[in-house]
């Protein structure tokens, strides 16, 4: 058997340049978008999706495709969405984005033709990816093994697609090998960081028999991880299996460091692994059980996936932060009220921040700082309570709230003596992820529709003309309660297809379209979210504007929005 080797050819040092961090990078947004592509195209093709695709001398449209596959129009709005931003479809929208058509690209020939049984091959993985981590650390899963083992010789032998048969392009090939390696790979990175494995791998080599987990398994994703150029195995002289040498290489170290990557996008697999059913079935499943835990998303898995990442961004809050606190006394907010606090982190952080880096941070015995910890999960508020708490923070509260319902906020908050008006207001990647509600009185498509993005309620299509009128209303709601001290938002957003797809390489956009997509989440493009601001009476300070990256690809920003005059807002 001829095995496969890593396809891009990395220099022996042990640094790794600029250049060679982007590739590793550019493989890890490639399996990302596999997680998502492998089992869409496989609800696409089972339903006959892909077919009439293939066979449209015209462009399709999407009410015909609706029609004759009886697909939930939000979800299969999301699913096409996700083929354009990979470059396999090219999508034309009316003047109002309310129909649109559909044509496929050369490379979504191949992908949908030639790629769909492998895509087909590798999904059936997903329930076994699952239980990733017990078959790797906990109970011996011998239903899986077989499957990742014929997996992993899948992946050595580059899935069976070369790009000199049937003029398949090498672009394509490598585009399609990745997204199915995506699938092994991704949990496999995930299972071995959350376990300590890849930490131990960084220090230096290790002996298979050194590494606590079951034997078998591990030896597959590590067999995995070579084809990625990753590991390196060292046979023992001995014949002892166990004995084998496992080491990180360069670009496999680099990989570990940023493995938290894959966490977010992982811990949807309970997602993709109910892709036919939302897409073409009941689209109103279930997501959360009878004791209120969610079922399609490893909660503990995402936080744990997302925590890395924030740091970043925080740094970046913490400068705000600051400057607030050392305004003159009369000029300072009385507290901090996060919305969708979470497990209360983030706020213990931004106390410390006041405490040690700033001037009220020596005042708090005469000017106590108030921290207010919100949100609607009553397990989130018993475990914010005990952070704050443990943190030694003198003055909190952790309260029940919404973020589509600030006037209850501040009437939980006035219950305890405390005026909304008199705190700075912060919350962190929640406003895409707020309850989508009814307009009252909106008349559809009385406004212009400028987001490219693809929005699902339940299911059922939201326009984008509907979902610019719906965040113009929420975040204008919060327009009153951030007039004295300003409103922090830190928000993800999504990328028009046309640029995700020249930018696959550089930008994680298709897996986030993806997760948030297929889960009732709502992300805009940073414009679009900053003109909807705008429109609703929030005015950003241009000192504190940060995106991430700093460019066209930016698919995270911060704002500090303050209150601004109606004739600022154009009212």
């Amino acid at each position: 058997m001829q095995v496969r080797i890593a396809e891009v050819a990395y220099s022996t040092s042990s640094v790794l340049s600029a250049e060679e961090k982007a590739r590793v990078r550019a493989d890890v947004f490639h399996h990302l978008a596999g997680i998502a592509l492998a089992p869409t195209v496989k609800a696409l093709t089972d339903r006959g999706v892909s077919q009439m695709l293939l066979d449209a001398i015209a462009p399709v449209f999407f009410v015909d495709l609706v029609e004759q596959t009886g697909a939930n129009p939000g979800y299969l709005r999301v699913a096409l969405r996700l083929l354009a931003s990979s470059g396999w479809l090219d999508e034309t929208a009316s003047a109002n984005r309310r129909e649109f058509t559909y044509t496929l690209t050369a490379a979504g020939r191949v992908a949908l033709s030639a790629g769909a049984p492998l895509y087909d091959q590798v999904t059936s993985f997903l329930p076994s990816a699952l239980r990733m981590h017990d078959a790797l650390f906990g109970t011996s899963d011998e239903a899986m093994l077989p499957l990742l083992w014929q997996n992993v010789e899948r992946m050595q032998r580059g899935w069976g697609i070369e790009a000199d048969v049937a003029g398949v392009p090498p672009d394509v090939v490598s585009q399609i090998r990745r997204h199915l390696d995506g699938v092994i790979v991704g949990p496999a990175m995930v299972a071995l960081a959350r376990a300590g494995v890849l930490a131990q791998l960084d220090e230096g080599p290790r002996c298979l028999a050194d590494i606590t987990g079951n034997r078998v398994a591990l030896s597959g994703v590590f067999d995995a991880l070579a084809t990625q150029g990753w590991i390196q195995r060292h046979s023992a002289l001995s014949g002892d299996d166990a004995a084998d040498g496992i080491e990180l290489t360069a670009p496999g170290r680099y990989a570990a460091q940023i493995s938290a990557s894959y966490g977010v996008t992982v811990s949807y697999l309970p997602t993709f692994n109910t892709l036919h059913t939302l897409l073409f079935g009941n689209a109103r499943l279930p997501r959360v059980d009878e004791a209120g835990v969610e079922v399609m998303v490893d909660r503990a898995m995402n936080v744990w996936g997302s925590g890395g990442a924030h740091t970043t961004y925080f740094t970046r809050v913490d400068e705000i932060i600051v400057e607030i606190f050392n305004r003159p006394i009369q000029q300072q907010p009385r507290g901090i009220c996060d919305m969708g606090c979470g497990d209360g982190t983030f706020l213990a952080h931004l106390y410390n921040v006041v405490k040690t880096r700033t001037h009220r941070g020596q005042l708090l015995e005469q000017h106590p700082l108030h921290i207010i910890g919100a949100d609607f999960n009553k397990v989130a508020r018993r475990v914010t309570s005990r952070t704050l708490r443990d943190a030694g923070i003198p003055t909190y509260a952790v309260i029940p709230g919404d973020i589509n319902r600030p006037a209850q906020l501040a009437s939980e908050l006035e219950k305890r003596g405390i005026d909304s008006h008199d705190l700075l207001h912060i919350r962190s990647f929640l406003d895409h992820n707020r309850p989508y509600s009814r307009l009252n009185g909106y008349e559809a498509g009385s406004r212009p529709a400028r987001s490219t993005g693809a929005f699902s309620n339940r299911g059922e299509q939201v326009f984008a003309d509907e979902m610019e009128e719906n965040l113009v209303r929420h975040l204008a709601r919060w327009k009153p309660y951030s007039g004295r001290f300003g409103l922090i938002i830190l928000e993800l957003h999504t990328l028009p297809p046309a640029v995700a797809a020249a930018n696959r390489e550089r930008t994680p956009a298709v897996a986030y379209d993806a997760t948030h997509g297929f889960s009732d989440q709502y992300l805009v493009e940073v414009p679009i979210f900053l003109a909807c601001a705008r429109e609703a009476g929030l005015r950003p300070e241009p000192r504190f504007q940060s995106q991430f990256p700093p460019s066209e690809l930016a698919t995270v920003s911060i704002n500090f929005f303050t209150a601004s005059t109606d004739t600022e807002s154009g009212a």
